[in-house]
């Protein structure tokens, strides 16, 4: 088991260690704190107001399902964007973030049970379905040719393919596409998910990061009594707030099979092992998205990505050889070189000997993926961090990036930077040493 996310910062850490002077620019990271993205003004206010509240009640244990009122409330909230939304708040299920979740509900899937993973897709998901499993994950593709939207013919072949398949997974808006699932594909996949008997789970966490005159549209009203349901929301980086680790689940169409209904509860009970999730963001998540600020904080939060989107897009579309789609959903944008370009003779000129020596030992080996390679000589030579696809169970060569660079001015500078440096890559086995482009190549990230 490789996550490529985190291996990555293990990398840089190494070529710091060998070369102090190189300047760092995490293109990788999805945190909008690190990124110096602020907290709605408002927030640090409400923490103070729970925390001061004679007995300290933020500070104990809550309820292991999650409290009781934020239950309660989270109902409430989501029937605002899907009127037909009529679950209990017994039917709501609070985790430690999404990935407790995750995990609870691959671990409590019976033996030889599987649940079909998009490609690319986000490794905490395949990975914990793989371990859960014992097994390779199995996936369906996400089409680059058609705004990175599943490509319904292969989920549907591949389910035929696999009769171990019981479940479906969506991640909408995409980690790590960005892409923003139609009403359309949904009814298809839904469709599809009715006629093999499939449940659907549908990971929402950036359901209210949307932008580029999109919508999400909510599986949740489509799929009504149609086929068993599991939604996964949560308090995370739309505020931003990712340290909070505050996650739900939402259980759907229960009464449709009473297997669905079982596996429900052993997720429920699986949960109960962890006592509880975080106190503090329980108490306050309503008091954020209810509060009157909110929504225009909002709305200027992703304007901001959408603008970042947008010339991220521009720039690198310029680049021969590359393919690059849109970011519609949260900040991730993952571009793929078209199909030939990439090959093991390639490289980027790396100034520092010590650097040089560690990132050609590194590349060396046989199996290392073609994109891989690429972005460890970007790093070792431009200081700009990525996340190669291959680390996302991607079957098509590139990188993810994400959009959070705050200052306009800085962000085309990297970003036109990076295209050069690509160029540069792709030409570099054609002909001319890396000694010999050394020269040409100025890099402009210090």
């Amino acid at each position: 088991m490789r996550y490529e996310i985190r291996e990555i910062v293990d990398f840089v850490q190494r070529i710091q260690e060998l070369d102090p002077l190189l300047h760092i620019e995490n293109e990788n990271i999805g945190d909008p704190i690190a990124k110096g993205w602020p907290v709605p003004p408002f927030l640090p206010d409400l923490i103070a107001q729970e925390m001061a509240k004679p007995g300290y009640k933020v500070f104990g244990y809550t309820h292991s399902r999650g409290n009781p009122e934020t239950r309660k409330w989270i109902c409430r909230y989501v029937k605002r964007f899907c009127p037909s939304f009529d679950l209990d708040s017994e039917d709501i299920l609070m985790t430690s973030g999404l990935g407790a979740g995750i995990s609870a509900m691959y671990h409590m899937l019976g033996k030889g049970k599987r649940v079909i993973q998009p490609s690319p897709s986000y490794p905490t998901h395949a990975f914990m379905e793989a371990f859960a499993a014992g097994e390779e994950s199995i996936s369906y593709r996400l089409d680059p040719n058609n705004g990175w939207q599943p490509d319904l013919q292969d989920l549907e072949q591949k389910i035929v393919n696999h009769p171990e398949i019981v479940g479906i997974l969506l991640i909408n808006p995409n980690n790590p596409t960005g892409a923003v699932y139609s009403k359309k594909t949904l009814e298809s996949i839904v469709k599809i998910a009715e006629k093999y008997e499939l449940m659907i789970i549908s990971d929402e966490i950036y359901f209210r990061m949307i932008y580029n005159a999109h919508q999400h549209a909510q599986i949740t009203e489509i799929a009504k009594s149609r086929v068993p349901l599991i939604v996964m929301r949560g308090l995370s980086k739309d505020v931003p707030w990712p340290g909070a680790r505050c996650g739900w689940l939402e259980f759907h169409n229960q009464h449709l099979d009473k297997d669905f209904k079982v596996y429900c509860e052993s997720i429920k009970k699986r949960i109960l092992m962890e006592v509880c999730s975080v106190t503090l963001p329980q108490i306050v998540m309503p008091q954020i998205y209810d509060h009157p600020d909110f929504e225009d904080w909002m709305a200027h939060y992703l304007k901001s990505l959408e603008d970042n989107s947008n010339q991220i897009t521009k720039i690198l579309s310029s680049v021969k050889g590359l393919k690059v789609n849109r970011t519609n959903g949260a900040f991730y944008m993952l571009p793929i070189f078209e199909e030939g370009v990439l090959s093991d003779r390639q490289s980027l000129p790396i100034a520092n000997e010590k650097v040089r020596v560690f990132v050609e030992e590194k590349v060396s080996s046989p199996d290392i993926p073609l994109d891989k390679r690429f972005v460890y000589y970007l790093a070792a030579a431009t200081g700009v961090i990525v996340v190669p696809a291959s680390g996302f169970f991607s079957s098509y060569d590139g990188f993810r990036l994400t959009t959070l660079n705050r200052d306009p001015k800085r962000r085309d500078e990297i970003y036109l930077g990076l295209a050069k440096a690509i160029e540069t890559y792709l030409n570099s086995d054609k002909g001319q040493s890396s000694q010999q482009h050394k020269s040409e190549v100025e890099w402009s990230f210090d």
